[in-house]
C-alpha cells in the first residue's frame, strides 16, 4: 500500500511530509505580509477616494474570512 501512495505521491511516512509543523510557521509570515500588502492597497484606494477599490478589496477579503472595520 505505501509503494501504491508513494507512486501517487501519498505516503505519509515519506520524508519529504517530516517537519510539516515548521513550514506551517513559516507560512505565517507571509499570510501577514500578504494581508497586510493588501491592507496597504485598500488604504490608498481610500486615500484617493477611490471607494469601488476600497469596497472590493474589503468585500475579497470578508470572503476569506477576515474582516475589515472602518472607524473614525
Amino acid at each position: 500500500v505505501r509503494a501504491m501512495l508513494g507512486v501517487l505521491g501519498l505516503d505519509p511516512l515519506d520524508e519529504r511530509w517530516a517537519g510539516e509543523s515548521d513550514r506551517s510557521e513559516d507560512l505565517h509570515g507571509v499570510v501577514d505580509s500578504l494581508v497586510r500588502l493588501v491592507l496597504d492597497q485598500r488604504e490608498a484606494a481610500r486615500a484617493r477616494k477611490d471607494w469601488a477599490t476600497a469596497d472590493a478589496i474589503r468585500d475579497q477579503l470578508t470572503q476569506s474570512g477576515l474582516t475589515v472595520e472602518d472607524s473614525p
